[in-house]
């Protein structure tokens, strides 16, 4: 009897977990919380690699394009079990109006200068805002065609600027649900011309690898919620 019973228990654990994975028993204890709507269908990406007058790329062109366009969207599907996928626009070369050290940032997160961050997305418009309709994105990936490691190049490998580097931590709570709260919008980027765009923007050196890009970009598609808290942390 005592065998039976033990068998009988490790088939109710055995099945428990299989409808747990399955969706069903759903309860507060195994309530997942939030989860993002946007983060549902095809997205529309504006992809640009840009150039700096004083700094050559080392990374073929057709390299950096495979990563970021049929890598990034294969493994968004792979990951989102077919829910989500990229249309992306790719755009490469532009070069920006500045040299390198006028946009370079810090390694370190909390001391990436929003200012830098700010100029490299808005120069980008500003360069194609007579042949772009931002609007009809969904986000935006901008890929510093400079080879990168921490401090060198372009200074930060990979990060996810809106929601993240524009819209910095303003409270940071510990002992309850939020680890932190942030602002409660993605910014408004403007070209000079005055073109917008309110979508998420991550940006990634042209060596930067796959993980690294699709880690920045769920911050992006994931979006915020509430005070400004981001879906994916």
């Amino acid at each position: 009897m005592k065998i039976i019973k033990v068998k009988a228990g490790f088939v109710m654990l055995v099945l428990t977990l299989i409808m747990l994975s399955w969706g069903f028993g759903y309860s507060k204890e195994n309530d997942l919380g939030l989860q993002s709507t946007q983060a549902i269908g095809e997205k529309r990406v504006l992809i640009v690699v840009v150039r700096f007058p004083d700094a050559t790329p080392k990374v073929p062109l057709e390299m950096v394009k495979q990563r970021a366009v049929s890598g990034l969207n294969a493994y968004v599907i792979e990951q989102s079990y077919g829910l989500a996928s990229l249309k992306t626009d790719f755009r490469g070369y532009i070069t920006l109006p500045s040299s390198l050290s006028k946009y370079k940032v810090s390694q370190y997160n909390n001391q990436v200068d929003a200012g830098r961050v700010r100029k490299l997305i808005e120069d980008t418009m500003t360069i194609l805002e007579k042949d772009v309709d931002f609007s009809s994105y969904d986000h935006m990936l901008i890929i510093p065609a400079v080879y990168t490691t921490p401090g060198d190049g372009y200074g930060m490998i990979c990060y996810c600027a809106n929601p993240g580097m524009l819209t910095p931590i303003t409270r940071l709570t510990f002992g309850s649900q939020s680890k932190g709260e942030r602002a409660t919008h993605y910014e408004t980027l403007r070209s000079k011309g005055g073109k917008e765009f309110k979508g998420g923007v991550f940006v990634g050196a042209e060596n930067a690898h796959l993980g690294m890009f699709a880690h920045d970009y769920f911050h992006a598609l994931g979006g915020v919620y509430d005070r400004g808290k981001r879906f994916a942390p």
